[in-house]
């Protein structure tokens, strides 16, 4: 029992000396944060002045108690005692409102016996600069600010306005420079030096009180005249004008109109600018800036913000912000007064989706009807044709003419044209056959036997071909005889020999003889590099003129540049230029003036300097073409605007 006495006695002394040693910590060991916040006294610091206008200068300060920094809105130092109160009636007013989209005030009070408020330290530019950048194309801007991110940011100005409203309060010098844009999309309504509250008679009611000189910014007017000129209502003009939401309403459609044309609603003097407020002298934004692209309802929304009669502008915020919002979701603004084709083609593009699958749908029934009714006068034109040839068939052999044989001559033209058709696609496999038939039907045709001499010519097949060709002075069998010799039909002839071909036959005045005879080489030879060289020998031959121009083929560039006096073309109805895969074309220097044919290229550059083109029209074709190389002054900028938008145009 003395031992358990004991035991309990040395504990109760430990905490006795544990409260003892407690009572001499020191409070700040045990908590620092609360110590050192007590410890504070001047909460302010580090003021950097950072804008200045009129009476008032904004500093970034330190808040010591709330760490952070902040912007601090003070009077000039030589500002009149009697701005003292207007000064923190604004602040008043403004930490009233509690809107996202609106500056938050964080703290009111007296430093050196001047007023001064703290509010959020804003990032980013005013709306303004945004729309001086965007009007000086500025490229940053352009891609960061195109006209559907301005719009949004007008719809959360909207939003604050209609907040403000709610509560009774007016802004009453909505502009752009008094919008913050911040970097992700935020918009702040900020100085609310002119506004007051509706309906109240207390120290909030700061119109009658700024009487003085400009507490924000040189741009805006007191007196008895009270705002911006060029954005001021004009019952704000107006001595004893009645002003309501619908004033702010007037206000935001300025701002709406700065954003569509990226220029103030009216320009001139001061005095002159009320005068064109007061009568209403606006002009509506495509006729204000007809090179812009202004849509036409959205036109319509700002003229009816910006009416001369309050009662003829919307009567809400909200209302202009359904506007606004229905042109963005594409419907249209009850402004514009869409008429039926305007309506479908808006429908059209909210649902194109929908549109084309039923469009499609309509397309295909209607392309099954008309097929089935040219099916059916198809069959009865063949026999009614039939019906014809016969009676004339009939006719002629009771007359004892030889009509028909002129007319199986003619079918037999219509056989090579297939087959010469084949060759210049490199499709010999389905040529041969065709031939075999005709020549089965009509074993005697001389154009028949002609037509598969030129077969085996292609092939290189000498020897086979000879017996085709009944005219010994042709130039192309004097070729077949010459090479029979030399080259048995199982082997094809060199590069240096196909050229030598080409040049055997160039005085042909068909010159698909020697495209065809190219083609069929280039589709069996895999190198580049040769293919390179017939392909110049064929150029040389379509362009009989170009005799010091160069030819010039870079394979690990895939580079082509060919040029020179006389190159005026470099391909007929079909291109050789694409067995070389060239993905750089430069034809600069020649007399080429189009190049139709090459649309099936995968060039990605092409170079047409000192060509004597008269448009470029022809390159929308190219869907790999990305860069377009011209000489300054070459073309105008409506010809090159009709080149698709991803197309970068270099000028040297």
């Amino acid at each position: 029992m003395d031992n358990a006495k004991n035991d309990a006695q040395s504990k109760l002394d430990a905490l006795y000396y544990l409260a003892e040693d407690y009572e001499q910590v020191e409070e700040k060991e045990i908590s620092p944060t609360l110590h050192a916040l007590s410890e504070v006294t001047e909460r302010y610091h580090s003021a950097e002045p950072i804008a200045s206008g009129g009476m008032k200068q904004i500093y970034k300060v330190y808040d010591a108690r709330g760490k952070r920094h902040l912007a601090m809105a003070m009077l000039h130092a030589d500002a009149p005692l009697e701005l003292c109160d207007p000064f923190i009636h604004e602040a008043w007013l403004t930490a009233l409102l509690d809107h996202p989209n609106i500056i938050t005030i964080h703290d009111v009070g007296v430093r050196n016996g001047r007023p001064y408020f703290t509010m959020d330290l804003k990032t980013g530019n005013t709306l303004r600069e945004v729309i001086e950048k965007l009007r000086d194309r500025d490229r940053k801007t352009l891609d960061h600010y195109p006209l559907e991110t301005l719009l949004q940011l007008f719809l959360k100005v909207c939003d604050a306005m209609s907040y403000a409203h709610s509560v009774n309060a007016l802004h009453l010098d909505l502009k752009p420079a008094n919008i913050q844009v911040g970097e992700f999309g935020e918009a702040l309504v900020c100085d609310w030096g002119l506004g007051k509250m509706v309906g109240r008679e207390d120290g909030l009611e700061l119109d009658r009180r700024l009487l003085h000189p400009d507490l924000l910014s040189s741009g805006t007017l007191f007196g008895q005249v009270k705002g911006t000129p060029g954005y001021m209502a004009p019952e704000q003009v107006e001595e004893g004008g009645e002003r309501d939401m619908r004033t702010d309403v007037y206000g935001l459609g300025c701002t709406l109109y700065s954003i569509l044309t990226l220029e103030r609603p009216l320009d001139g003097e001061a005095k002159e600018i009320l005068e064109k407020t007061r009568s209403g002298a606006i002009v509506p934004p495509r006729q204000r800036k007809p090179e812009m692209d202004i849509p036409r309802s959205l036109e319509a929304v700002v003229m009816k913000a910006l009416s001369v009669d309050p009662s003829k502008r919307y009567q809400t915020v909200e209302a202009l912000r359904r506007e606004v919002h229905r042109y963005l979701t594409g419907f249209a603004t009850q402004a514009e007064n869409a008429g039926v084709l305007t309506q479908f083609s808006l429908f059209f593009r909210r649902n194109r989706r929908f549109c084309l699958t039923i469009l499609v749908s309509v397309v295909a029934l209607l392309c099954g009807i008309a097929w089935a009714m040219v099916q059916l006068t198809e069959k009865e034109r063949v026999a009614s044709k039939a019906r014809h040839e016969a009676e004339r068939t009939l006719s002629l052999y009771q007359a004892g003419k030889t009509e028909l044989e002129k007319m199986s001559f003619e079918n037999a033209r219509s056989v090579v044209k297939v087959v010469n058709q084949l060759h210049l696609l490199g499709d010999e496999m389905r040529t041969e056959p065709l031939l075999e038939a005709a020549l089965a039907s009509e074993p005697d045709s001389p154009v028949f036997q002609r037509a598969m001499g030129m077969h085996y010519f292609y092939l290189h097949q000498f020897n086979a071909a000879l017996p085709y060709f009944s005219e010994p002075g042709d130039e192309i069998a004097q070729a077949a005889r010459y090479y029979a010799g030399i080259s048995p039909d199982d082997k094809l002839l060199s590069t240096d020999q196909v050229i030598d071909v080409l040049d055997r036959i160039k005085n042909m005045p068909d010159d698909q003889k020697a495209l065809a005879f190219t083609i069929a080489y280039l589709k069996r030879q895999g190198r580049l590099e040769e293919r390179a060289r017939v392909v110049e020998a064929y150029l040389r031959l379509l362009n009989p003129e170009w005799t010091d121009g160069w030819f010039e083929y870079n394979m690990a560039e895939s580079r082509l540049k060919i040029g020179g006096e006389g190159l005026k073309k470099i391909s007929t109805t079909h291109t050789t230029l694409q067995s070389l895969q060239p993905r750089i074309l430069d034809v600069s220097g020649s007399e080429v003036d189009r190049m139709w044919r090459e649309r099936t290229l995968a060039v990605e550059t092409v170079d047409v300097r000192g060509c004597p083109m008269e448009n470029v029209r022809f390159l929308k074709g190219f869907t790999h073409l990305r860069t377009l190389i011209v000489s300054p002054g070459q073309f105008t900028e409506k010809e090159l605007n009709i080149l698709n938008d991803w197309v970068e145009i270099v000028e040297k």
